[in-house]
């Protein structure tokens, strides 16, 4: 819901406060229908609101060291937790390291550049972080999580982004967002549907932090597979010969580097061999065109229509094999359409590696030309989730970027996917692997009450693989939405007993 609203008229004194500017976007109001609302100022510790954090400087910044720089694009919309990707995280000198102490369940909120989005810290292995002066680590009095869910909630960003200057090329909300408002519930016993508001979050906190420990567990159990399984013969670097510039067709210094080659060597090295993608059954595909231009009709959506296409879109797909968001599109033309254990990969840009496979598809699915798919005829799902698992394993450890090619990100074209070597890995250790991509298993007994509610998902998430736990997140979210509306509306809240 837009909650934004531009007025059709204004006091001199409005324009005065404003110091005559006469730009529309200025006078931007977030209308709020419950009157029941407090100033964020007034839920956060009166002798210590927050905590802002250092700027040591990028000159600071190492290849390695034990201790953390959290930046501000560590805060994402799409995450609760702090997300780690592109530099987000930079190692960091020690000298200049100044621990802020960040311990579980603390809240920090960017100020700058991404104005607005928070995320929650998770877990007790923090204490080497710091992070950056476009940070605040937030001090509430009140209930955190139920803060916190609603500063995640697009109606803090509506009301920070009506107070915010437009035009700079990086935004700086100082403490204009102390003045953002944060509903509470008109309920006889508000308490418990703050508590409810609260358990909820927890619950898709913990989701969250499991799909990120499946993803890991993945990752090293790969790893260690790889590691745990080399033939005798040592790594020993040379450079390219002509017949390898030859074989390859390819100069890209990246490929004939050390790097590449020592990292190549583990599945080149493995003791049960490898094979390729093609030979392993899969076919590698290029997503269609969307240009206008060529679709003749094209209307975007965010929600779902009759006859519209299911966009699969690198730029939504999660490191960790999901999906942020599913945009939608009317076309009277004629599209390729995805199948269920389809794997689409990011095939350009800073989104290039990530991969998903499709478990479940809408009836009309596609994807865009910056989006690759692989497909079996034999349609083995199993198969289909560990080239997918192998082929994230190659993006982390920073092969994709050294096989691509280009700039601004770079490109991995289909005919790149040939260079991929896909270890033979025993069918249980497979069958392991995409266990944890893909488990389904059926909820704990009974209906979880307000007490139980966050155990009873913590047992369930326990049994369940990244798949099932981004579904069910999405439907917590769901609810969270519409109990979150329901406190903005002023109605009551439905609380399970």
């Amino acid at each position: 819901m837009d909650y934004a609203a531009v007025p059709t008229s204004i006091t001199l004194a409005e324009l005065q406060h404003k110091a005559y500017c006469w730009s529309p976007a200025m006078y931007t109001r977030v209308v709020l229908p419950t009157s029941q609302t407090r100033p964020l100022k007034d839920l956060l510790d009166p002798v210590r609101p927050f905590d802002k954090g250092l700027e040591p400087g990028s000159m600071w910044y190492l290849d390695s060291s034990p201790f953390r720089f959290i930046r501000t694009k560590a805060l994402q919309q799409e995450t609760y937790l702090i997300s780690p990707k592109g530099g987000a995280i930079v190692a960091i000198n020690p000298r200049v390291f100044a621990g802020p102490c960040l311990s579980d369940g603390d809240i920090l909120m960017s100020k700058d550049s991404n104005v607005g989005e928070c995320a929650i810290v998770d877990g007790g292995n923090w204490a080497s972080h710091m992070f950056s002066s476009g940070i605040l680590r937030l001090h509430p009095t009140c209930d955190p999580y139920y803060l916190f869910a609603f500063l995640k909630h697009p109606l803090f960003k509506a009301q920070l982004t009506a107070m915010t200057a437009r035009g700079s090329t990086i935004k700086h909300a100082k403490t204009l967002w102390l003045d953002c408002l944060i509903p509470f519930p008109r309920d006889p016993d508000p308490d418990r549907a703050i508590h409810y508001v609260a358990t909820l979050t927890r619950a898709i906190i913990d989701k969250e932090s499991t799909i990120r420990e499946r993803s890991n567990a993945i990752h090293h159990i790969i790893d260690q597979e790889l590691k745990s399984n080399q033939a005798s013969k040592p790594f020993v670097f040379a450079h390219p010969t002509l017949h390898d510039l030859r074989d390859r067709g390819r100069l890209d210094a990246a490929i004939y580097g050390v790097e590449y080659r020592s990292k190549i060597w583990l599945l080149e090295n493995y003791a049960r061999g490898w094979t390729t993608p093609k030979a392993d059954g899969f076919s590698i595909t290029p997503g269609p065109s969307l240009e206008i231009k060529l679709l003749r009709t094209r209307i975007d959506s965010e929600s779902y229509f009759p006859g519209y296409y299911a966009l699969i879109l690198p730029t939504n797909i999660s490191e960790y094999g999901t999906m942020t968001k599913i945009p939608y599109l009317g076309t009277a033309k004629e599209l390729p359409l995805l199948k269920e254990g389809d794997i689409v990969f990011g095939e350009a840009g800073f989104h290039k590696g990530r991969s998903i496979v499709l478990i479940k598809v809408p009836h009309k699915c596609t994807t865009n030309a910056h989006g690759l798919y692989a497909r079996r005829t034999d349609h083995d799902l199993v198969k289909s989730i560990f080239f997918r698992c192998v082929f994230n394993w190659y993006r982390s450890e920073g092969l994709i970027d050294l096989m691509a090619v280009g700039g601004s990100g770079g490109h991995f074209s289909p005919e790149y996917f040939e260079y991929l070597k896909l270890p033979k890995f025993p069918h249980k250790k497979q069958l392991e692997i995409a266990r944890l991509y893909h488990g389904s298993a059926s909820p704990p007994p009974g209906s979880p009450t307000l007490q139980t509610f966050v155990q009873w998902h913590r047992t369930w998430n326990s049994r369940l693989g990244i798949y099932e736990l981004d579904r069910e997140t999405k439907c917590l979210q769901d609810r969270l939405t519409q109990t979150q509306e329901d406190i903005i509306q002023g109605r009551p809240v439905s609380v399970p007993t």
